[in-house]
């Protein structure tokens, strides 16, 4: 039983870096690439956005999820009842809602918009940058939270 909680553990912490650590590195290269879309055509970076969240944030989250509510279980926690792990399930609930409602929508925008289209696209990554750069921010909060057991 030890050795399946530390295993459960080790995929979480994973996932976590996995999930984490994609929404943050995306979040700064987007920006640099955004400043050099006059040279270079920024739906591909949208493009590439779309592909490394589906895979690094939607699996990593995914797993994140799973991994922790078996963890939870194998130790008799209950997850609405212990307060670090009813705010981390919270943020990282808010979190995915604002991917799947905002951020998700934005990217495909991006992704397909005419380049001649500079104001529109201007508008629309100003609003992925600020909701993602939130939604980050929940999550770190709720890493915090985790560890700390807050």
């Amino acid at each position: 039983m030890a050795s399946t909680y530390l295993v459960l553990k080790s995929l979480h912490i994973v996932a976590a870096v996995l999930m984490v650590g994609n929404v943050t590195v995306t979040g700064v290269w987007a920006t640099f690439y955004f400043r050099w879309r006059k040279d270079a055509d920024f739906r591909l970076a949208a493009r590439a956005i779309l592909w490394t969240d589906l895979i690094f944030t939607f699996l990593g989250g995914a797993a994140l999820t799973i991994t922790g509510i078996l963890m939870a279980r194998q130790a008799g926690m209950p997850i609405l009842e212990t307060p670090w792990i009813r705010r981390s399930a919270l943020l990282l609930a808010i979190s995915t809602l604002l991917w799947l409602t905002i951020l998700l929508p934005d990217q495909w925008r991006m992704e397909r918009l005419d380049p001649s289209r500079d104001e529109f696209l201007k508008a629309v990554f100003t609003r992925w940058s600020v909701v993602g750069w939130g939604s980050t921010i929940l999550l770190f909060v709720a890493m915090w939270s985790m560890v700390l057991k807050w």
